[in-house]
């Protein structure tokens, strides 16, 4: 489990509800909390996956958030 820093995501161009994922996710990161750290990542990625599907995000910024958060 990671965070890549160098990638930074545009915050305009994401739904309300992953900005409060990824920052759920980043706090928990900096503590070291891998509990909770893990179960939000797994719970955030069939949203990440929706929204992309539907279009609410595009290709680019679904394959930056995957290299980010390393998910396969």
């Amino acid at each position: 489990m990671y965070i890549d820093r160098t990638i930074t995501l545009e915050s305009s161009k994401l739904p309300q509800m992953l900005k409060d994922d990824f920052s759920d996710l980043q706090r928990y990161y900096d503590d070291g909390d891998w509990f909770n750290f893990g179960i939000t990542l797994e719970n955030s990625v069939p949203s990440i996956k929706a929204f992309y599907a539907n279009g609410t995000i595009d290709g680019e910024m679904f394959k930056l958030i995957q290299r980010k958060y390393g998910i396969v």
